[in-house]
């Protein structure tokens, strides 16, 4: 069965979906990036996968529920 592929986003096209400058998103893909935003080089250009950046967000998105079950799990132990 044939995949069909997602179109690669370009740097602006993260920058805009985040709502960040695109200096922003150069700085997010350093190798010392705090937190490294998930992107391939091709041709030596970045590119990014829009179902590897929400699952990125994902991953950093804090929630207070999730807060609040974390730390009643702590006192549990």
């Amino acid at each position: 069965m044939e995949r069909k592929r997602e179109r690669l986003w370009g740097i602006e096209d993260v920058a805009a979906y985040l709502g960040v400058p695109v200096g922003s998103i150069y700085k997010m893909t350093r190798k010392r990036a705090r937190n490294p935003i998930p992107h391939l080089k091709i041709g030596g250009r970045l590119r990014f996968r829009r179902g590897e950046i929400e699952r990125w967000l994902d991953l950093w998105s804090v929630s207070p529920i999730e807060t609040l079950e974390k730390a009643a799990g702590a006192a549990r132990r």
